[in-house]
Formats: C-alpha cells, structure tokens, sequence
C-alpha cells in the first residue's frame, strides 16, 4: 500500500545473504538453539510492538538479493600475479560487493546508535583497553617505536572509526570478556557480534576495502569471539571467518606484497592446527599457507612487531630467541604433518568396510615424523638452551615449543586411529606416562606465571593429556588445570573444553566398568557421537 514506512532490520533480515549463507553448515547448536534464546525473544517482542502500536512500522524479513555485473575495478587483473591462488577469491569477492549493492538504500546507522545506551559503550571500550587487550596480546613492548606494523589498541579504535564491521567486532569481544567476568548472561555480546554481519555487508564497497586493515581485525576478532563463546554441543562459524581470513590473507599478500600483522597469521594457524589434531577442522587455512609459501616467517611469530613485521627481538635475547623461534616453526611444520596424516587415515577408515590397519607408507611417516622431531630437539644448540637460564620471552617460546612437541608425539602414539593402543604398534603405556606428566608440569606453570593471558596454548595439550592417560590420577590433574583456567580466561573456552573431556572420561569409566579396560574407546568417536568439537585458540 502506497504510503511512507518506518523499515525494521533485524539479524534475520539478512540471513540469505552472501555473507550468512555461506558458511552455513557449519552453523550448529550455538545457532539453532542458543542464539534464538537471545535474538528471537528481541525480535518476537519487535514485531509485537510494532504490529500493536504503529501499523506503518514493516519489518524485513530478507533481503532478495540481485545479480549485478561487478565493476571493471573489482574484475581488474592487475590485483593479483597469482591469479590461480585468486580464483577461489572470485566468489568472496562479488558477494561483499553485490551484496553492498542491495542494501546501499537501507543505510546503517554508526556504530554508536546500535545501543541506546552511550555510556555502555564507553565502559565497552574502556574494557578493551585495559582488559581485552591483554587477553588477546599478552606482554608490553619495552619502548614505542616499534614502526607501522606495530599493533595496539590504538590501532583497533583507529581502525574501527573508519570501519563499523570492527567497532562491533570489538564490542562483542570486550562484552564477551566483561559478562564472563562478572558472572552475567552475554546477550549484549551476542548483539553486537550479530550486528557485525549485515555490518560488513554495507561497509564493503570496493576491492579496496578487501585489502583492509579493518576487515582482516574483524575477521580475526569474529573468530576469537566464535572460540571464546563456544558452546559444549556443536560447531560454530569458527571455520567461516578461519576461511574468510583465509582468502583475505592471500589478496593481501599477492597484492600488497607483505603482511604488516604476520604475528596474527601465526595466532591463526595455531589455531587451525589444534583444530586439525582435535579433528574439528581440516588444517585448510594452514595447507594453504604452506602450499603457497605464504607461511610467515619464523622470525614473525611473537607480538610486538616491528618494521617489516619481524617480531621485535631485545639485546638480552640476541642469543636465544632467534633460535627457540625457528624451533617453534620446525616443531610447528611437523605437527601439521602429523595431524593431516593422521586425518588423511580417519577418511580411509571411514570409507572402508573392514578392519582398518595403516598402510606401510602411513607407518612409514609416522616413524619418520617422530624420528624428525627427536633429530630437532636432540640438536646441540637445543640442548645447550634447555640447560640455560633465559630471559622471559625465550622461556616462554621454548614452552610453547615443548608443550606442541609433547602433544604432538603423544597424538602420534594414542590417536592416529582408533584401537592405536591395542594394535601390534601400540606404544607401551610406560612410554606414554611422560609426554602426559611433561604437558601437566608445562601446562601448571603457564598457568601459575601467565594467567590468562598466556596460558591458551596448553588448552588443548590438557585436553588430549586428560584422554589418553589411563591414570585416574592424571586425568583429574588435567581438568583441574582446565578449571583454574576458566577464571581468567576471556569467554568460555576452557570451561567447553574441560565440560568435553568431562563427556570422554565418564565413556572411558563406563567402559573400564563392563570390560575391565578403556583401551578401545576412541576421544575421536566419542566427539564424533555426541557431536562435540574442541576448537581453541591455540
């Protein structure tokens, strides 16, 4: 009816959208039970109000989206000389600008008018920068002058100013962390996190913006939200923004040249990687690094960074970080190996009908993966560092380093495939005791030096640690560990996890029940049963 109308948008508006539709099987529980909880009570009392007090008020229930021939400047060859990498990139691309297209007449409001209470806002932010911060980037540079590709919080607000998608992202995290903190329901969190999607929608209006700052922190704060606020049954949209930081990062670095963030690439490929080993992902944002050869370079893993996006190295660690770097990312390349030779074998017995038992080649390389980590711990500069005292971002390296190959081997002995420790390669129990108390004592001092800041790379470590061992003893030290862990943290992923392990255990106390022994029973399988995933932030 002709007439002028109040337009209503509500997260469903844009639900079939580009941006919502893709990635959508990886949507589980947390979409279809938890966030209707929050978002559907807004938007049931919404339309309720509007239909009872004003009957010129319409709400959008979706956008139809139209085709629209994208612009010369988007289809230009000249952004990237790998136009095979790009290819993939094609769809990601006209789906921000077409997208942009349909809602160029439904203008969001800024950032600031999302809420109706400023002053909630301002402690938001405030949070981020005293509190967030530190979460997400433990240890202050020792001077300021550390260049351009220094990231602070100061970048993010500066950022955020020119791109909404941002403000929102950092306003989901920081009401994330605050709601943990005081004990409360996050649906503030939840709202801005939802507000971030119909967001990016509007705010990417050329290939330039693909390039962004802006929407590569976004990307990257979606995600840590996504892990901080996982939920014990089902996946969430982790491997969605995984994959968009993932096409990102290569328009970036085949247009740009370099990344000024390269230490937030390492974050994401830690991730990725427990991912892999946990079996909740594929190891795809890692594959393709590596492919590529765009994996950063090991002198980029640690925050602060300087110019060119090298971490920042002081005269006191001249003698030792360079080289517990280069550690990290040889111990880091293996373990990747590892998890997708032991993900390549879970396809093969899924897809047979018989009794699997690993092929000569698959034992093969997994004997040669073993033998290549022991050749890298066991080298004399190594050795010599694990006998010295070394200044603080050295240690810390060197025990993260340790923590992945302890993990990494004990993966590699227990959960290649189920029945490992009754097979005739099974390792002696005896053999496996250590690598699980090495993970325990690493994963205490973390804890008890680092806070929540630093202690997110044992998360998974004490998960496989807690099941695997067949010491009771041990298993309750892992989700002690994994409880101490939830008080500082930013959102609930230490608690996810230890609920998780919670779940393995008690089907290995059954099992131990009726059979004597739990041998047999498989963490994977269990996962796989009650649908559960271990995604940490690495």
């Amino acid at each position: 009816m002709p007439g002028t109308y109040h337009v209503v948008l509500v997260p469903e508006s844009f639900s079939s959208l580009p941006e919502y539709s893709q990635g959508s099987s990886d949507r589980g529980p947390r979409d279809s039970v938890a966030a209707p909880s929050v978002s559907q009570a807004v938007e049931d009392k919404d339309r309720s109000c509007a239909n009872e007090e004003d009957t010129n008020v319409v709400i959008v229930d979706e956008f139809q989206d139209t085709p629209r021939r994208p612009s010369s400047h988007c289809r230009s060859s000249t952004l990237s000389p790998t136009s095979d990498m790009l290819g993939s990139l094609s769809p990601t691309i006209e789906s921000y600008i077409t997208s942009q297209d349909v809602m160029q007449d439904h203008q969001m409001h800024l950032p600031g008018q999302f809420v109706e209470d400023v002053s909630q806002e301002a402690t938001l932010l405030q949070h981020f920068r005293q509190v967030v911060w530190k979460q997400l980037f433990p240890g202050e540079p020792l001077h300021d002058n550390l260049g351009d590709h220094s990231l602070s919080a100061e970048v993010f607000e500066r950022e955020a100013a020119e791109f909404p998608p941002l403000f929102h992202a950092m306003m989901a995290v920081s009401a994330l962390s605050l709601a943990h903190q005081d004990g409360s329901q996050n649906m503030d969190a939840l709202q801005y996190y939802q507000q971030a999607f119909p967001s990016l929608q509007n705010s990417i209006r050329s290939s330039e913006d693909l390039l962004s700052d802006g929407l590569f922190l976004t990307h990257f704060l979606l995600l840590v939200y996504e892990i901080a606020a996982a939920e014990p049954s089902g996946s969430n949209l982790w491997s969605h923004h995984i994959s968009r930081l993932l096409h990102i990062s290569i328009l970036r670095r085949s247009t740009l040249g370099a990344e000024r963030y390269s230490f937030v690439i390492w974050w994401v490929c830690n991730i990725d990687l427990y991912a892999l080993l946990s079996g909740a992902g594929t190891g795809e944002f890692i594959g393709a690094m590596i492919e590529n050869h765009l994996l950063p370079e090991a002198g980029s893993l640690l925050y602060p960074a300087g110019n060119g996006g090298y971490s920042v190295i002081y005269p006191q660690e001249n003698d030792s970080l360079p080289i517990l770097l280069r550690l990290y990312h040889d111990t880091f390349i293996l373990s990747f190996q590892l998890g997708f030779l032991g993900a390549e074998i879970r396809r093969s017995i899924k897809q047979s009908s018989f009794m699997f038992i690993p092929s000569d080649r698959q034992q093969r390389e997994i004997s040669g993966i073993q033998e290549a980590f022991r050749g890298l711990w066991e080298s004399p500069n190594i050795q010599y560092l694990l006998q010295t005292d070394l200044p603080k971002r050295s240690k810390d390296i060197l025990q993260q380093s340790s923590a992945l190959l302890h993990t990494a081997l004990l993966f590699s002995h227990t959960s290649m495939w189920p029945g490992q420790h009754l097979g005739p390669e099974a390792f002696p129990e005896d053999n496996i005791y250590p690598h699980v108390t090495a993970i325990l004592q690493i994963a205490e001092s973390a804890i008890a030096e680092a806070g929540g800041a630093g202690q997110r790379f044992v998360t998974f470590p004490l998960f496989l640690a807690g099941a695997v061992t067949t010491s009771h003893e041990q298993k309750m030290v892992a989700m002690e560990l994994l409880s101490n862990m939830t008080r500082e943290e930013m959102g609930y992923n230490a608690a996810t996890t230890r609920y998780i392990l919670q779940v393995v255990y008690e089907q290995q106390a059954q099992r131990l029940m009726s059979a004597g022994h739990a041998l047999n029973v498989d963490w994977v399988d269990i996962m796989d049963q009650h649908d559960l995933q271990v995604v940490n932030f690495g």
